[in-house]
């Protein structure tokens, strides 16, 4: 499979075309400068360049923001970024992914407030959203597993060696889950964010709900069923919305495994997305007051190479790269088509490395996206955006390579950042592997 090794746009073009993918592009980079509202509200985006939530394991044990988020959310502020998705921040203990992840309740809501009130006059006002999350099957508070999971699926059992007689988690606490979601919403307003997103991917609670096809009652089986909690939770949440705090979603529609045990995925052919049960949530989202999306595909713990093409890692992808990132424009095509009144943040665009601005600008100038998110590229660079938007460009001694050290150093639950691009991240690296 190719490794991104073009020197142009052209080249890439020329690739991308060569395995039946038509990649947008624009060499008027002027729309990634313009402002974007968020439904009716008072909140915009600064332009159309954003920060991905992305983890950091590097909270404190109360589940504040630790040093290390400081320092990584005020390079983010610095950066010039139209709007920052601060990362999964866990509603209740028990969904914590370890014991160095963000997690919002009252006894630290003044920590947050104060990250906010930084981040805010770091970048000049741009708008922060607070990713608030459970983290089912892949909970781990105090850093061993404790997985929450909803069915036995056994794709995702046997990557995280769960025996098939491991308890599923009751209806019964499933219940007490949405008042968590609107009381962290309200903490979120509270601290000075300018949204909260109910994440809904990757296979975490809410997403393996929706593929619980065999899961009996109120959260199983029938597709109003499988979406009820988190339709419920973004409920809840919305009691705290108004114009200068809006609703949004990580919301993943495709999980690319085979049915039943995947959500989004054909019938009969489990690499091609079916649309028809993703169309309708998003329907019941715009209902519900979601009007911020931050679309993404797959899940990073089994088929990784979905939601964020790489060239380096623990496989080789089964498909070449581009075929990816053309997938994740294409699924970010449809959902702004199926609900053009949600703001539609596009993914996929870290690999592009220094073509990235040109296939940012043809994506939203064709009207396939409203922004370009960057995960990765903001760990390696985070004044991507500023970079962009003054010197017209990206530093290709700066980008991302995609080579998931990053990932590598978030497997081992340890501060995560990019070893290639930053010395605290590479003498983390060196630590972490030495043992």
């Amino acid at each position: 499979m190719q490794k991104f090794t073009y020197h142009s746009l052209a080249e890439l073009l020329t690739a991308a075309e060569s395995c039946g993918v038509s990649l947008p592009h624009s060499a008027d980079l002027s729309v990634l400068g313009t402002e974007k509202q968020i439904g009716t509200s008072h909140v915009r985006l600064k332009n159309r360049l954003t920060v991905h939530p992305m983890e950091g394991f590097d909270g404190n044990e109360d589940g504040s923001p630790g040093e290390w988020t400081t320092r990584r959310c005020e390079r983010f502020a610095t950066g010039g970024a139209g709007l920052i998705w601060l990362e999964a921040t866990a509603v209740v203990e028990e969904g914590r992914t370890s014991a160095s992840q963000l997690w919002l309740h009252e006894g630290n809501t003044d920590a947050f407030k104060a990250l906010a009130e930084r981040m805010h006059a770091l970048s000049d006002g741009a708008p922060l959203i607070l990713q608030l999350t459970h983290s089912g099957r892949f909970s781990r508070p105090h850093n061993v597993p404790a997985p929450v999971i909803t069915y036995h699926n056994p794709l995702m059992n046997e990557k995280m060696m769960i025996d098939p007689d491991y308890p599923v988690v009751t209806d019964a606490y499933l219940d007490t889950l949405p008042e968590k979601f609107g009381h962290a919403a309200k903490l979120a307003r509270d601290a000075g964010f300018d949204g909260v997103d109910i994440k809904c991917c990757h296979k975490y609670l809410f997403s393996e709900l929706l593929s619980a096809y065999n899961r009996p009652g109120r959260y199983g089986g029938s597709l109003e069923n499988r979406a009820r909690l988190f339709l419920d939770s973004v409920a809840a949440a919305s009691v705290w919305a108004n114009d200068d705090f809006v609703l949004a979603s990580r919301l993943g529609l495709y999980d690319c495994l085979p049915y039943p045990w995947g959500f989004g995925a054909d019938h009969t052919d489990y690499l091609k997305i079916d649309w028809t049960e993703g169309d309708w949530l998003l329907g019941r989202l715009y209902d519900g007051g979601i009007r911020l999306v931050d679309m993404t595909l797959g899940s990073p713990y089994i088929n990784p190479h979905v939601n964020r093409p790489y060239d380096n890692g623990g496989y080789e992808p089964p498909e070449e790269r581009l075929v990816g990132v053309g997938r994740l424009l294409d699924a970010a095509a449809h959902m702004k088509k199926t609900a053009p009144g949600i703001t539609v943040i596009g993914t996929g665009y870290s690999y592009l490395r220094t073509c990235a601005p040109e296939i940012a600008a043809g994506a939203i100038t064709s009207g396939m996206a409203d922004a370009a998110g960057f995960g990765r590229m903001a760990f390696a660079y985070p004044d991507f955006a500023r970079d962009i938007l003054e010197n017209g460009g990206l530093d290709a001694k700066k980008v991302c390579l995609t080579c998931s050290k990053c990932t590598a150093i978030m497997r081992q639950l340890a501060a995560t950042g990019c070893p290639i691009r930053d010395k605290l991240y590479l003498d983390q690296y060196r630590r972490v592997f030495a043992k």
